[in-house]
């Protein structure tokens, strides 16, 4: 059995989503969601940090590998305290809520550009500029107030979820019992989702969000999917709210996309315990590229999925 939590994040930097970098562009756009991949490498580190005194390589994948097996991520979405944002192909284009990916992008994105400095002469290093786009963590409303930020989505927890784990060579395996409460998910005293870094360009600060607030966490619901994420129906005509694996003899509207995941390590490969690859550069293990359905497409005909861990759909 799983319990759903729905779930609202105030963004307290400013947060890029990458893509795969782009041969020969001085641009790094960003995602307009967190893909529930993202939502799973933030918790995996914050729970090994947590309970590891020393996390070493093998802790990370034990611990990842046992978060997969507990959580289910949904994508998160921007928030704005009354329209959640997700994105629908219609006829007049590509649409965020009810208002136009134009409209969408100048009230929640911007960039910076910066270069690399030469050490000696501090001149700007030839070929170095570079843009990076972000989502803002503030946004002026129609009246010209400034306000925060937020992404809503939620989690799916497993009944009983646990982790079992050393906190160090010397002591015994112990297990550990994740709690939900009103104003958290919590192993021990630590609320694993009262803060996260999520996205890249930490180096800016960028990628910081903060659980929002008790009253928050209990009247959003971001999505209509119930508390199993193994029975989720796709309706007609609704728009994907994440990723679905790509198939030619399926109709519908909207973009296709090539998704490659890249880490310390292939997350898809942690089910095999015995899989040693793994790196201590970040973002040298690259996932096998696969193509799927962007969210925001439409598909023609009904669909039964189940949500994987990462929160990507795979029609049953």
């Amino acid at each position: 059995m799983w319990k759903k939590v729905n779930i609202v994040f105030k963004l307290k930097s400013p947060l890029h989503i990458g893509y795969m970098p782009f041969k020969g562009s001085v641009v790094s756009p960003t995602r307009y969601y967190v893909p529930g991949r993202n939502l799973w490498g933030a918790i995996t580190k914050g729970v090994t940090e947590h309970l590891c005194e020393k996390p070493e390589a093998d802790n990370y994948k034990k611990i990842g590998r046992q978060v997969m097996e507990n959580f289910r991520f949904s994508y998160f979405y921007l928030h704005d305290g009354r329209t959640i944002y997700f994105p629908r192909y219609t006829d007049e284009g590509l649409k965020y809520g009810v208002i136009t990916k134009a409209e969408f992008e100048q009230t929640f994105i911007g960039s910076i550009v910066s270069t690399e400095i030469e050490d000696k002469t501090g001149i700007a290093k030839d070929k170095s500029l570079h843009e990076i786009e972000f989502i803002n963590n503030r946004f002026r409303d129609e009246n010209g107030n400034i306000k925060p930020v937020m992404i809503a989505g939620c989690i799916w927890i497993k009944k009983n979820a646990k982790i079992e784990v050393k906190r160090n060579k010397e002591e015994k395996e112990k297990t550990y019992q994740f709690k939900i409460e009103p104003n958290g998910i919590f192993i021990d005293s630590f609320n694993i989702i009262s803060e996260l870094i999520l996205g890249g360009e930490s180096k800016y600060g960028f990628g910081y969000v903060r659980f929002a607030s008790e009253a928050e966490f209990s009247k959003t619901a971001p999505f209509k999917w119930g508390d199993n994420p193994e029975e989720i129906e796709i309706k007609q005509g609704e728009p994907l709210v994440a990723h679905l694996k790509y198939n030619k003899n399926k109709k519908f509207e909207g973009d296709i996309e090539l998704l490659i995941g890249r880490g310390y390590f292939d997350p898809e490969k942690l089910e095999n315990e015995n899989n040693r690859e793994a790196s201590d550069k970040p973002g040298e293990i690259i996932s096998q590229p696969e193509y799927y359905f962007s969210p925001g497409a439409v598909l023609i005909n009904q669909h039964k999925c189940i949500i994987k861990w990462d929160g990507i759909l795979v029609k049953i």
